[in-house]
């Protein structure tokens, strides 16, 4: 699209000047007339081949995520003001940060220091450890979406950016030269398959952590096709034989985010964390980078508080528990009220309001006699949105409860049970309980197929799903023979040129370019 300086969008926000361009669109300093600020303004290009319905949907979706980014609160990442559409694009209203990009202070000081190098990192980690437990990933970690802001602090940009961009009727595949993300700090299951998580994360943030100490990628090529086949079939070079000053406990760790195998990565961020702070000590300055702060540096003052208010929490006396919420009285009226409009707001994309209603509902509806078969149908509303609100964690819990008893009130091969064991196992995957999850998928397969048939769509997705999740574990020839036999059948259900036959085909071609 094309906007100028003086346009002012959204009622209030007015463009000034131009940041800059990337993949996805474009940046603008703007000013919010209404707060008398400036803000960060990011324009996201519409996917140019949807169609108007998936225009409609893929802004739904854009919304949707801007929702679940913007409840990320952390220091590293810059804060989600407002969201919007100008002309068939989108745009997110942002903080604005002003700082060094990564990519720049590499270029600046290669190689960084190593207890820079750690600090960037561990900043990093702070931040992932937060989105991850909030099930956001960010898909796209590399030097270009971090910044180091004069302080010395570390902000993550582009949160969730990779997620809005999706299309909104299948994951995407990424193939040579096109899809989201970036192949240089791109996991070979998350370039396989089109999807990513936590551990995929944790391994850009090894290829970062490697250029940071390098000051070049892990695999740079000048041909960009063999630095990406290299991210899939040889062995990362050990950082000390590139420098040897680099502690032996770095080199290990970065060897490790940098498996090719996503279980053989760190258990978490905050485990890498844990890894790099002994080395964040006697950091020398960064001329024209960062600047000495301020005494007292206010945020520094603030940190030194809660640091030791944390450490007195740790050894003081219990506190009292609170008394519990006293629980709603509610009429069966109410209640079905209630889970009406729960399910508005879930369509909406309004999941945490949806969530708090059936929260409050399901607390009544114990409480009454009598309801049990409506008591059952909010928690199972409250199952699935808090699956789709992607706490995965709360969602399991629930699944894993209520299954036993929703099977026993409609049967093992009602649409609603299947449906809960879908997303059930879907909790599993991206909590990476990848064996767990393949064993429950199986089971599952086998219950639908048995119950709709084995070409039903249902059974059709699950065995995509399988097949990916084959593949993400690394049992590449699985995945092969799997997808050649789900080929055939997904062309016959849902023709040539569906989407989610397309994701077969590419997956498909992708395992088959690694076996060539």
């Amino acid at each position: 699209m094309i906007v100028d300086a003086g346009t002012v969008i959204g009622d209030r926000y007015e463009l000034v000047t131009r940041l800059g361009e990337g993949g996805y669109g474009e940046v603008w300093k703007g000013f919010d007339q209404s707060l008398d600020r400036h803000v960060a303004v990011k324009f996201v290009r519409p996917e140019k081949f949807l169609t108007p319905e998936e225009r409609k949907e893929a802004e739904q979706r854009f919304r949707r995520e801007a929702r679940v980014t913007a409840r990320l609160r952390h220091p590293g990442v810059p804060v989600v003001y407002d969201v919007g559409t100008l002309n068939g694009s989108h745009f997110l209203v942002m903080e604005l940060v002003e700082g060094y990009r990564i990519d720049h202070l590499i270029d600046a000081h290669n190689p960084l220091p190593v207890a820079w190098a750690a600090a960037i990192a561990a900043q990093v980690c702070a931040v992932l450890t937060v989105a991850h437990a909030q099930s956001l990933i960010h898909r796209d970690l590399k030097p270009v979406n971090l910044i180091l802001c004069a302080d010395g602090t570390v902000k993550v940009l582009d949160f969730g950016i990779v997620a809005m961009l999706d299309a909104p009727s299948a994951t995407k595949i990424t193939r040579a030269g096109h899809g989201v993300g970036t192949y240089f700090y791109m996991p070979s299951e998350q370039a396989i398959t089109g999807k990513a998580d936590a551990r995929s994360d944790l391994y850009a943030l090894g290829c970062v952590l490697h250029e940071l100490l390098a000051g070049e990628r892990v695999f740079q090529s000048a041909i960009a096709q063999a630095e990406m086949a290299r991210h899939y079939s040889e062995p990362p070079p050990p950082l000390r034989s590139l420098r040897p000053d680099v502690p032996t406990g770095i080199e290990q760790l970065v060897l490790s985010l940098l498996a090719k195998n996503p279980a053989d990565r760190p258990a978490s961020a905050a485990e890498v964390y844990e890894r790099l702070l002994p080395h964040v000590v006697a950091l020398p300055p960064l001329p024209g980078t960062t600047v000495v702060a301020p005494f007292p540096d206010p945020g520094r003052m603030y940190a030194a508080v809660v640091e030791r208010i944390a450490e007195t929490a740790l050894v003081g006396p219990p506190v009292p528990a609170s008394s519990p919420a006293p629980t709603p009285r509610l009429s069966k009226g109410d209640l079905v009220a209630a889970k009406g409009r729960a399910e508005e707001l879930a369509l909406a994309g309004r999941l945490s309001q949806a969530v708090e209603i059936l929260e409050e509902a399901v607390r009544a509806g114990e409480a009454l006699v009598g309801e049990r078969q409506l008591v059952i149908a909010l928690r199972m509303d409250l199952a699935n949105a808090r699956f789709a609100a992607r706490d995965y964690v709360a969602a399991l819990d629930d699944f894993d409860e209520l299954l036993p008893v929703l099977t026993e009130m409609l049967g093992a091969d009602h649409q609603a049970v299947l449906g809960c064991r879908y997303n059930q196992t879907l909790s599993l995957v991206a909590l990476g309980r990848d064996e767990d999850a393949l064993d429950k998928m199986a089971a599952l397969l086998a219950d639908v197929q048995a119950a709709v048939g084995e070409h039903d769509v249902l059974a059709l997705e699950l065995r995509r799903e399988a097949a990916e999740l084959m593949a993400r574990m690394g049992d590449h020839q699985g995945a092969r023979a799997y997808l050649h036999a789900l080929l055939p059948d997904m062309v016959a259900v849902l023709g040539t040129d569906n989407p989610e036959t397309e994701h077969v085909r590419a997956l498909l071609g992708n395992l088959d370019r690694l076996s060539d």
